[in-house]
């Protein structure tokens, strides 16, 4: 619940250990307040765990803050190995659409706090839409923020520069290897080669904008994972700024078999921390993804002011299903709401009421997983493991952990 993390001392190891048995014990040590404040030992099991169920309902449908996908175009300048949307016809924003989502997040009257994610598709393709709807955002006169998931082929310096003023405050950026193997797995439409471009555009715009975080991702599977360490290093070679990110996405086959085949996949299981145990112990690269974290929601699709809005308008609720017709909840045009396909992310699969989530001791680093994956497995009977990848491996990534903590402090 804290995510303490304490350091015992040995002549101490036996006295701890005889809280499993004995919880009561614990107030026969001299500092017992400590304990409870760090959640160590709570004082009433149940009473604690209310607590955070409370909060996450309080989180779930706090109208105060509202989350946005937008997507001003399904259309994409790349051709990559693994796109699930290369089936999907590529529609612009229009200008009546914009107008319609200001309207739909106008209705909400108790928004303080907009946050929003420009995706696509390509979202540079239409960044006209992105600058009128970013700028009557900011003339709403709420707190207003954003981020970009973008190719960042087509960041060119124009853009760059206008990203602070439009509270562009994080970007994330794909590269998926050293520029050969990401070259092969994403290139143009025409098979050109982007990542050179792709360096040159990030470096720009680090030079241009003094506030900027990147989130530079590496979509991981079996043809380049042994890659993985010598991209870090050259990138970090190159590109060495303490405001980007490095961490590894895992390419799966959770909805299409466009994304990557089975013997491709280490998504599934417990081969995600397994691969980021190897990249610390191997190289010493560290994930800090894989550290478990307090997680009020896995996702916003189980939040109940977050959609996800597609170029015609069209309402979803995870981002993974855009250009589906059959997933689509309603439309901020016509004002339709389907409530029944709405709720099924919200409460139909909600992990609050699974008794195998409530009991697990992770519950509350898990958030009880994907909500896709939780409504799949419900309504259409599919049988995908939600858990979150750190619970086979808890106790070697805690020791992880601390090898981070001391690493860190020999620094110091």
């Amino acid at each position: 619940m804290s995510l303490a993390f304490i350091r015992i001392g040995k002549d101490d190891i036996g006295t701890w250990l005889e809280l499993k048995d004995t919880p009561d014990a614990y107030k026969n040590f001299s500092n017992y307040a400590f304990l409870l404040k760090a959640h160590i030992i709570v004082e009433n099991q149940e009473d604690d765990f209310n607590v955070y169920l409370a909060d996450i309902l309080k989180n779930r449908y706090n109208p105060v803050d509202m989350a946005l996908t937008i997507l001003p175009t399904r259309g994409c300048n790349f051709g990559c190995i693994y796109c699930y949307e290369q089936d999907r016809p590529m529609i612009n924003m229009d200008e009546q659409t914009e107008r319609a989502i200001l309207a739909f997040v106008k209705s909400n009257k108790h928004l303080k706090r907009l946050s929003v994610v420009w995706y696509g598709g390509e979202p540079l393709i239409n960044f006209h839409s992105i600058e009128r709807l970013s700028k009557a955002f900011l003339a709403m006169g709420i707190e207003y923020s954003a981020k970009m998931v973008t190719n960042g082929y087509l960041l060119t310096s124009e853009i760059a520069e206008k990203l602070e003023t439009l509270a562009i405050r994080n970007i994330q950026i794909t590269l998926d290897g050293p520029e050969a193997v990401h070259n092969k797995r994403r290139m143009l439409l025409g098979g050109q080669p982007t990542y050179r471009r792709i360096m040159e555009n990030l470096k720009y715009l680090l030079s241009v904008n003094g506030t900027i975080t990147v989130d530079v991702r590496t979509n991981v599977d079996r043809r380049n994972m042994a890659e993985y360490n010598t991209f870090y290093r050259q990138f970090k070679a190159e590109v060495n700024d303490p405001r980007i990110n490095l961490y590894p996405g895992f390419v799966s086959d959770l909805l299409s078999s466009e994304c990557v085949s089975a013997e491709y996949n280490i998504s599934a299981g417990g081969y995600k921390a397994q691969f980021a145990l190897d990249i610390f112990n191997n190289y010493g690269i560290e994930i800090k993804s894989f550290l478990p974290k307090y997680r009020r929601h896995s996702c916003v699709a189980s939040k109940y002011w977050a959609f996800v809005i597609g170029p015609e308008g069209e309402l979803y609720k995870c981002w993974r299903m855009v250009g589906n017709k059959q997933q689509e909840i309603g439309n901020v045009n016509t004002g339709a709401m389907d409530m029944a396909k709405f709720s099924r992310y919200l409460v139909g699969a909600d992990y609050t009421q699974d008794r195998k989530c409530l009991d697990c001791e992770f519950v509350t680093l898990c958030g009880g997983g994907c909500p896709l994956v939780r409504m799949r497995n419900k309504y259409e009977g599919t049988n995908i493991n939600h858990c979150c990848p750190e619970k086979s491996s808890m106790e070697k990534l805690m020791e992880m952990r601390y090898e981070m903590f001391l690493k860190q402090q020999r620094a110091m």
